[in-house]
């Protein structure tokens, strides 16, 4: 989580080359000062050391190359290139591995014409095979910067501060807005340090307000960053350091909203967390998955990309199990790291250094199918990417807009700030919409705080879960544009609560019964062939639902009631909602429902809830609704 992992991954050359044995140079002098420099902890040391090994021998040519590997990996990167075009010039021993060395700075540099040309003077035979892949490298970079995307980055001034901005993060319905500062601190005598601190803006109609440091428990004397918003706003991630109530050296926190304030941070504990790393949590909109950075064992690179399965717990606290690596297509042999999954749940956006790109950290996007598996992924193109390091790249839930961070698009003293742009279209997510929901008790109007889950009811499968707000009851979901879902409440002390959810609508209003004597409910996604008795496979999750419903309240006995609109013959209709009603009853009693729990009857059409003059009223009519008895 420091900001050298988001300013600069350390720039390794990654050239494999025939070295002779031994050194270049015969001074033992000169090779004591190179393995001096191996062995020093500073980089200021190393150059020293380095500097001095060329001074005892000015032909010392594996000293050249690692100062220069030096000067990369702190993104001075025309030093490096002064050093090794000084070294090409004096024709000293291994001249090709030398232009190799100096075609990587090139690319590095974003000179990558400059690049191509240097790697094809290499003759060496032993050296075509790296010559080949770096070509392709290089080539396709230029590609990437000869063919731009549209880019008008904005800059988000009421967000950015003095100081570096970075980790930008807005809640999916784009109300609220995070970022990471690294903000100054003095000690008592005036010594400067930095400090890693949340901090938070909110949109007021037409702009963002100035963005603040939220308010403890949030922040902490300590490093706080890295953070990020559950799709519907009531959870939010980051990544605290070095607290002794760490599990590793950088572990993952979360807090939970609850109406305007937030709940003390947690830690998510194991295995999400471990004794090593971990840094840019986000969770799946789904509410089942948070996608992290780690550099444990059993992944493929020095930092890869990984998933964790969540339960959401009655209380919303949340559980982890099974920890994996994404592997590949997305995870390399290198770097991958800050992931963020849009709310379409399918579109992954992330920074890596292993896949092809324009030099040191470029942003990807892959997508992923229906069975889990991620496609290939795809840079986002030039000038999004840069031969500069790119990360922390987000998405607002609309799909058109990101935002990101960056110290090279304006003159400002290398500080990094914040941007807007809109996304080609190419490069969107796939669209969603917002649902909004509020629970509340149907008798005192008091406010619930439940777990919510949205299911696909084509599938069947659980889409989304979360859990309301405790203060306000308060909910909500984005859900893709195409499809159809419907909602499910299960809340100890009140009735099974199910209904599909209305597309042209965008609010939910859910009154939970209290599980008494005469409450009701109707079930929305029980579904019938026409004019039959016959259950649709479509209704199988909700019988799932209430038989499990059943047999944790086994106090509870139930009479299923069946409806029908006032189409065609009142007797016919009648015997019609008795076997739909007896169907569901013995659909349940082939679940294991004790028989006497259950009874049923039909109504006909003789208790209308809606008109029975429109052809929506003569759906609303046609119900089965379960009694408590």
């Amino acid at each position: 989580m420091k900001k050298i992992l988001f300013i600069l991954a350390i720039l390794l050359l990654n050239v494999t080359l025939l070295f002779s044995q031994g050194f270049t140079t015969k001074s033992k002098k000169a090779i004591e000062y190179y393995n001096l420099s191996k062995q020093a902890f500073t980089k200021s040391e190393k150059i020293e050391y380095l500097n001095n090994a060329i001074k005892k021998d000015n032909k010392f040519v594996e000293a050249y190359w690692e100062l220069s590997s030096i000067y990369l990996g702190m993104d001075e990167i025309s030093n490096a290139i002064e050093i090794l075009e000084t070294l090409e010039e004096s024709n000293l021993e291994f001249t090709d591995e030398t232009k190799c060395h100096l075609a990587n700075c090139y690319y590095y540099n974003g000179e990558y014409e400059k690049a191509i040309s240097k790697i094809n003077e290499v003759t060496d035979e032993t050296l075509q095979k790296y010559k080949s892949l770096e070509l392709e490298r290089y080539n396709y970079a230029l590609e990437l910067k000869n063919h731009p995307v549209p880019f008008h980055p904005q800059n988000l001034t009421a967000i950015n501060t003095p100081y570096d901005d970075y980790f930008p993060s807005i809640t999916a319905d784009g109300m609220m807005f995070s970022t990471t500062v690294l903000v100054p601190q003095y000690d008592y005598v005036g010594n400067e340090r930095f400090q890693e601190d949340l901090y938070v803006s909110f949109w007021k109609g037409d702009h963002w307000t100035e963005s603040r440091p939220m308010p403890e428990p949030m922040n902490t004397p300590g490093n706080e960053g890295s953070q990020s918003f559950s799709a519907d706003g009531r959870y939010m991630f980051f990544v605290q350091c070095n607290n002794p109530n760490n599990i590793g050296s950088c572990d993952i926190y979360y807090s939970i909203k609850r109406g305007n304030e937030w709940s003390y941070p947690m830690n998510l504990g194991e295995p999400a967390n471990s004794s090593y790393w971990e840094s840019n949590p986000v969770m799946s909109p789904t509410g089942d998955v948070i996608y992290f950075t780690t550099n444990r064992p059993g992944g493929l690179g020095d930092r890869d990309i990984w998933s964790v399965q969540v339960k959401i717990n009655a209380n919303g606290t949340l559980t982890t199990y099974n920890a994996q690596p994404l592997g590949a297509p997305i995870n390399t042999d290198k770097s991958e790291f800050a992931p963020f999954i849009h709310a379409d749940n399918e579109t992954m956006y992330f920074s890596s250094n292993g896949h092809k790109g324009m030099g040191g950290n470029d942003i990807f996007i892959s997508k992923k199918d229906k069975s889990g598996k991620w496609s290939e992924p795809i840079n986002i193109g030039y000038p999004i990417n840069t031969h500069g390091n790119e990360s922390g790249f987000v998405v607002n839930g609309k799909g058109d807009k990101a935002y990101f961070a960056s110290n090279k698009i304006e003159k400002n003293d290398k500080k990094l700030e914040i941007y807007e742009i809109d996304l080609p279209q190419n490069l969107r997510p796939n669209p969603v919409k917002p649902k909004f929901g509020r629970v509340y008790d149907a008798n005192t109007k008091k406010p619930l705080q439940t777990k919510i889950e949205i299911f696909d009811q084509t599938t069947s499968s659980k889409y989304f879960e979360s859990i309301s707000d405790k203060k306000n009851g308060t909910f909500s979901a984005l859900l893709p544009e195409k499809g159809n879902f419907g909602l499910n409440i299960e809340m100890k002390g009140y009735l099974y609560y199910t209904v599909a959810i209305d597309n042209t609508n965008d609010s939910i209003i859910v009154a939970l019964q209290p599980m008494t004597s005469g409450s009701s409910v109707k079930l929305d996604n029980l579904y019938f062939d026409y004019d039959s008795d016959v259950i649709l496979k479509t209704s199988y999750a909700e019988i799932e639902r209430l038989s499990k419903f059943l047999k944790k309240n086994l106090n509870v006995n139930i009479e299923i009631v069946g409806h029908t609109d006032n189409q065609g013959k009142a007797d016919y209709n009648m015997k019609l909602s008795e076997r739909r009603a007896n169907a569901l009853m013995n659909a349940l009693i082939k679940k294991g429902i004790d028989p006497r729990r259950l009874s049923a009857k039909g109504m006909g059409s003789t208790q209308p809830i809606d008109t029975s003059n429109t052809p929506e009223g003569h759906a609303k009519n046609r119900r089965v609704e379960i009694i408590v008895k």
